[in-house]
């Protein structure tokens, strides 16, 4: 027995196990409507800087707790993902700072992103498209050299794209891509829909940043219809018009390898 539980405390602490539960817990568990960013608390309970048994956190993942918003897991995750969850929940409990406001991706942290070495304009924008002080800002929804949390567009391919073409799809009211998901017990929210993979339905949440990346059963959906509120110039109107400038020259670089000068009435 002793052994058996020396086992168990070494595979909650292999940092393997930890790193693949973070990326799991971030898709999947973070954000307002559960637990929050680093188990800091969301709707759901706080998990940060609090001891809990492995067996309860595996039992609780897989099976979920009656009568509550916590659902169960075991149709979504494999035995080994929900393992994974627990070991890195677990590794939560000696947490003492607060958890950041706006991660990077999972599996990301700021010591494996190198110094931006392109032009000057583009590295402007290179700094506005990741700045960690917004909560809101273009890589909570895109990824663009290597970084970003890919729920929106491709937008390497934009580089295709005219200024104009650009400015008009940064300032647009509406978004063609967001749908409005309704689930049976209630929940709403708006959503990109990235695939389905058998009986479970891919969503990005959008209810606040960052996207957080939802597996829902498609027997627990009510209706998937096209979202009308969302406006993606509430997020880009947080930027003067010089930077939105220096972000589209940034996307150019980022998608074509070439420094392109952009001014500000060219996005117009």
């Amino acid at each position: 027995m002793i052994a058996l539980a020396l086992l168990m405390a070494q595979a909650a602490a292999d940092p393997a196990a930890i790193s693949k539960g973070e990326k799991i817990f971030a898709q999947s568990c973070s954000v307002g409507y559960c637990h929050g960013v680093g188990g800091a608390a969301g709707r759901g309970p706080r998990l940060r800087g609090r001891s809990f048994d492995r067996a309860y956190l595996i039992s609780v993942t897989r099976d979920g707790v009656p009568k509550s918003a916590m659902p169960g897991w075991k149709e979504r995750l494999s035995n080994a993902e929900i393992e994974y969850v627990a070991s890195y929940v677990m590794s939560l409990a000696s947490a003492t700072d607060a958890a950041p406001a706006n991660p990077m991706p999972p599996g990301v942290g700021p010591a494996a992103v190198s110094a931006f070495k392109g032009p000057a304009q583009a590295g402007r924008g290179h700094a506005a498209f990741f700045d960690a002080q917004r909560e809101a800002r273009c890589a909570t929804c895109h990824a663009l050299g290597g970084r970003g949390i890919a729920a929106g567009p491709d937008l390497s391919k934009a580089a295709s794209m005219t200024p104009k073409q650009l400015g008009a799809a940064i300032s647009a009211s509406s978004s063609s891509h967001t749908s409005m998901v309704r689930l049976k017990n209630g929940e709403s929210f708006p959503a990109l829909q990235t695939g389905a993979v058998g009986p479970i339905v891919k969503l990005y949440d959008l209810t606040s940043p960052p996207p957080v990346l939802r597996s829902v059963l498609r027997e627990e959906i009510e209706s998937i219809t096209k979202e009308t509120g969302w406006s993606h110039a509430a997020v880009s109107k947080q930027y003067p018009a010089e930077q939105l400038a220096d972000i589209v020259s940034y996307i150019y670089y980022a998608g074509a390898g070439k420094s392109r000068p952009v001014k500000a009435g060219d996005l117009k």
